[in-house]
């Protein structure tokens, strides 16, 4: 995968939870590969397309979701509801839209979708074209928030 995309999605979270969360989240060790499968209950994902297409994906459990959600509107966590789909999914449209912003800089411009939350448990993503997958496993105050990016080239 593209080094420069995988610090545009550093770079891009790292901003996000910065300016929209109010925490610094600090950089784990990125894990490539298929068989990807984080610890989570929440799942928002953005796709984008263009010269290269793919998902950028954020996972985190519901707890640290709720953590975030909480930051974000000002309110203690064990005090979100309803808000935490619209919440990690702007978290996560706001992640792929920086990302965005930087392809386009670069001479790559994309688009990108809606985008799309989901929340239970006992499920994964699994993207079903041909791509290339890096998950990257961020500590957000005592949790691990993880965000992925995968990329299937046009």
């Amino acid at each position: 995968m593209n080094q420069r995309m995988m610090d545009h999605v550093i770079k891009a979270t790292e901003e996000v939870f910065e300016t929209m969360v109010f925490q610094k989240v600090r950089l784990g060790t990125p894990i490539a590969g298929e068989a990807l499968r984080p610890k989570s209950n929440v799942v928002a994902q953005v796709g984008f397309a263009g010269s290269t297409s793919g998902m950028v994906a954020v996972y985190a459990t519901l707890d640290t979701a709720k953590a975030i959600a909480g930051a974000m509107l000002g309110i203690p966590p064990q005090e979100v509801d309803g808000e935490l789909p619209d919440a990690i999914g702007e978290i996560g449209n706001m992640i792929a839209g920086a990302f965005r912003s930087q392809m386009t800089s670069d001479g790559n411009p994309c688009a990108i979708s809606i985008p799309t939350v989901t929340v239970g448990s006992d499920f994964y993503t699994k993207p079903v074209a041909d791509c290339q997958r890096v998950l990257f496993p961020f500590k957000f105050s005592d949790s691990e928030v993880f965000v992925e990016l995968i990329v299937t080239e046009v």
